[in-house]
């Protein structure tokens, strides 16, 4: 199997360093104040501008990182489980911490990570 930081998309190498890969799942480190969002009522941790999975916000292992976006939209990568994963919708939901149908998916594909 190949390392985390040399495995390939479309037919190419990502090319990431071994270094850039360890600070990418390294976890959070909690800013001054905590990791509470006053926008999205709870704990959220980012790091190097990507989130890291919370309780609020649960995906992947511990060392994956993604980002969420507009009406229930989430990516995120887990290079633990070699998973690259992306949840797009063509309707805004209505839910701050998930869209319904991504947290199924995202429950499904987990359990079959397993």
């Amino acid at each position: 199997m190949q390392a985390p930081e040399q495995r390939v998309i479309g037919g190419h190498e990502l090319g990431l360093r071994h270094e850039t890969l360890h600070l990418l799942t390294a976890p959070a480190i909690p800013p001054r104040h905590g990791f509470y969002d006053e926008c999205l009522h709870g704990e959220v941790q980012f790091s190097l501008g990507f989130m890291k999975p919370s309780p609020l916000w649960p995906f992947g292992h511990a060392g994956s990182f993604g980002s969420p976006g507009a009406g229930g939209s989430l990516g995120y990568a887990d290079p633990e489980a070699g998973i690259g994963y992306a949840y797009v919708t063509n309707q805004m939901g209505t839910s701050l911490t998930g869209d319904p149908r991504d947290v199924a998916l995202r429950d499904a594909l987990s359990a079959s990570a397993a």
